[in-house]
């Protein structure tokens, strides 16, 4: 049987690409296509800073940190000869030939007020055309496509389509329900990685299955209870409180496993606690995924069920790659609970300081 440190090591390794990730992958960029008589038009709003970096590191520049909005604004009109050759556009599979431009920039000395770019990208548009290929390599994340009345979900600089020019049918329930399940999975693998920490803390000291679902149940009723009442405005808290106090409730539940032997009597109540503010969490980013008019209550649901559905998926990972063989070592809290717990508390902690200062 391989040793618990190699197993550690693997779990680590398969979880690489979700702990490397910054928190809640939702992009900030929105895309509106707007087809018309013989021309397409898209408008990009993005923030103007990390498309800004994006066009220096493609260009081997270093990106610039701390711009004014006068060192913005020349930085981004010497690059954006290069932008035409991030954007590609087919349609009905044939290549066209784009413009992107700089329509606007809105960086305000009062940074508690938004900064955002708008590109205004266009192109030929043949009578009878059906539908549209679209990449853009300069965003990240997901970040929704407006076109004929339908959003798309467009993942960083990959190709999206084709999608359809024209209006079509609704969606259905099956349709919203899938939709919704990938979205919440996703929110936890790969793009949650403070969710993932803060189930994985509370894994690490729960090695018996009732109390480890007493702690699940609390959380998920917890998240789904402000997730619900966030969405429909009775609780509005900024995501500058919310998210620091997520990262912290992660550092809290890993110090406690180093200097805790077993599991305590208050642990459910305070998950249940933690649980309210991850769902202010999942809420801002369910309010940027925007809900369908027609079915709020099933994508609502499905979008919970989809973070459950990862959490469980990280829970079973652990416990079959490490807990089921090793929890009951006597060595078990020494050599995996202690290391383990003070790399989740320094990453949460990191995580507090940095959301803090923005």
């Amino acid at each position: 049987m391989t040793s618990p440190l190699y197993r550690l090591l693997l779990l680590l390794f398969l979880l690489v690409p979700v702990l490397s990730a910054p928190a809640h992958e939702i992009g900030d960029s929105q895309i509106v296509v707007e087809p018309g008589d013989g021309i397409w038009v898209a408008r990009i709003v993005t923030a103007p800073t990390p498309l800004i970096n994006r066009l220096e590191r493609a260009a081997g520049r270093v990106p610039s940190r701390d711009m004014t909005p006068e060192e913005a604004a020349e930085r981004l009109a010497a690059m954006a000869p290069a932008l035409p050759d991030h954007l590609r556009i087919t349609i009905d599979g044939m290549p066209v030939p784009a413009t992107l431009t700089v329509e606007q920039l809105q960086m305000p000395a009062d940074q508690s007020q938004p900064a955002y770019l708008v590109l205004r990208a266009e192109g030929p548009l043949l009578a009878g055309a059906t539908s549209m290929t679209w990449r853009f390599d300069l965003l990240e994340g997901q970040n929704p496509l407006l076109l004929a009345g339908r959003t798309h979900w467009v993942e960083g600089g990959s190709e999206a389509g084709p999608l359809p020019l024209h209006a079509a049918p609704p969606p259905g329930l099956l349709q919203v329900t899938g939709q919704y399940l990938y979205l919440g999975f996703i929110h936890i693998l790969p793009d949650g990685p403070d969710h993932v920490l803060f189930v994985l803390g509370l894994l690490l000291l729960t090695t018996r299955l009732h109390p480890l679902l007493v702690q699940v149940t609390a959380f998920t009723v917890a998240h789904c209870l402000t997730l619900a009442l966030a969405l429909y405005g009775v609780i509005d808290l900024p995501s500058r409180v919310v998210e620091p106090l997520i990262a912290l409730s992660i550092a809290y539940v890993a110090v406690e496993n180093i200097f805790a032997r077993r599991l305590t009597p208050w642990r459910p109540v305070l998950v249940f606690g933690f649980g309210l503010l991850h769902g202010l969490g999942f809420a801002g980013v369910l309010a940027d995924l925007g809900l369908p008019a027609n079915d709020r209550a099933v994508a609502l649901i499905a979008f919970n069920a989809g973070i459950e559905l990862g959490q469980l998926a990280v829970i079973a990972l652990a416990y079959f790659l490490v807990l089921r063989w090793f929890k009951d070592r006597p060595w078990y809290h020494a050599r995996l609970i202690t290391p383990a717990s003070a790399a989740i508390a320094l990453v949460g902690l990191y995580w507090t300081v940095e959301r803090v200062m923005g």
